[in-house]
């Protein structure tokens, strides 16, 4: 498929990076706010996620449901959400209807008119997502896992907030939020798809005129916590385990080795941990290993679900697994298994233009350089496994790993 990259910096400050797919009708286009969960306080917390909520709920020009209505009626898709270190606001729509998109995002981004009947509904909506990821065991354990891990840190606190930090959360707080991290520089807008990169700079030109100037305060490194095994308890039937160390950052070199031994330690049913954990021991049910890249640290881990009666042997299994994996390493004949693997999975999910669209603003933002897919390929095929070897080794040798642990009881 024949692609095209293209980058402009408007005068605002404001950025537009775009992948051209002539052969295919729709576009993904997203408006990213390179400002999340981590830049909050901790009397705050989750006023990003309750933003990107209020947005929805109404603008100097349409209502909530003129905005719902408004790229649905084109059969696109409007969408937003929040991460640790962005706020995207986006859309999937018909190439000729890129226009209509632009417009209600930049309305949606710029003119949210934060009523405060609005802002009392939508605190409540989100306690409800509070609520159910306390009745997800998966979605829990994970939120505690990076608690743990990144302590007293906004990087390791909860996306949507606590009950308490959203109860305190005014419309004024929203407004000062607003004008110190919706600002031109703090903007991308990417898209992919049938997109005319000089048509959408002149769209986005004309019509985000109203973001703030100047530039973000910076954020500061989050510390490791020195809490290392952790009980949580809550009203379940299984059990479940979360157990890994700080990682790397998104451009930390040994990312390529560490995904690699990731997928051949945690990535699918051929993995290592499924084959040992559910095949062989039959202990699990669910278990696999997992990364997180931010901008200046990072997170790898290994989760399972079991019969509380099993949860120790499977953390011991995984204990064991993990030691081996660092004192041997992946054995030299998966090496090229796992490269395809990722490879391939690597072009399925580029034929989607909405992946395209995520990956061309989180390499603007990290990095404001664009990879074309054929060399982060090369990267994949170019790693060793003293590549693999080294990063093991120095993102789990000699540390004691972080742990939780979610059984079954009452909640304390």
């Amino acid at each position: 498929m024949s692609v095209r990259y293209r980058k402009t910096r408007l005068d605002s400050g404001l950025r537009v990076v775009t992948e051209s797919m002539p052969r295919i009708r729709s576009v993904s286009i997203g408006v990213w706010i390179t400002s999340g969960s981590r830049h909050e306080t901790a009397r705050t917390g989750g006023l990003s996620h309750l933003l990107e909520h209020m947005a929805f709920k109404g603008t100097v020009r349409r209502s909530s449901n003129e905005i719902a209505v408004s790229l649905e009626s084109l059969g696109g898709h409007l969408n937003a959400f929040t991460e640790k270190e962005f706020t995207c606001f986006c859309a999937l729509v018909l190439d000729e209807h890129l226009e209509q998109a632009v417009d209600v995002l930049a309305d949606i981004v710029q003119h949210p008119v934060l009523r405060p009947r609005d802002l009392r509904s939508e605190k409540g909506i989100i306690q409800e997502e509070i609520r159910n990821v306390q009745d997800t065991p998966e979605d829990l354990i994970h939120e505690r896992f990076v608690e743990t891990v990144y302590p007293r840190h906004p990087l390791g606190a909860p996306i949507l907030g606590f009950p308490s930090s959203l109860r305190r959360i005014g419309r004024e707080d929203l407004i000062r939020y607003r004008k110190s991290r919706y600002l031109f520089s703090n903007c991308i807008v990417s898209a992919a798809g049938n997109v005319d990169h000089r048509r959408l700079c002149r769209l986005i030109d004309g019509r985000f005129r109203d973001l703030g100037t100047g530039r973000p305060a910076r954020t500061r490194p989050p510390g490791i916590g020195s809490v290392r095994t952790r009980s949580v308890h809550a009203p379940i039937s299984q059990g479940h385990v979360c157990t890994g160390a700080p990682g790397v950052s998104y451009t930390d070199s040994r990312k390529f080795p560490l995904l690699i031994l990731d997928t051949y330690f945690g990535g699918g049913m051929s993995s290592r941990l499924f084959q040992k954990l559910r095949e062989e021991q039959g202990l699990s049910y669910s278990v696999y290993s997992f990364l997180d890249f931010w901008s200046d640290s990072g997170l790898w881990g290994v989760y399972a679900s079991t019969s509380p009666e099993t949860l120790e042997c499977a953390l011991e299994a995984i204990r064991t697994e993990t030691g081996l994996l660092v004192r041997e390493g992946m054995p030299a004949a998966a090496l090229e298994r796992v490269k395809s693997q990722i490879i391939g999975n690597l072009l399925l999910t580029y034929e989607d233009c909405g992946h395209r669209m995520s990956r061309l603003a989180k390499m603007e933002a990290y990095t404001e350089s664009y990879t074309p897919i054929e060399r982060v390929m090369r990267c994949f095929r170019s790693v060793t496994m003293r590549d693999i070897r080294a990063a093991a080794e120095s993102v789990l040798y000699g540390m004691e790993p972080f742990t939780v642990l979610l059984k079954p009881g009452k909640i304390h």
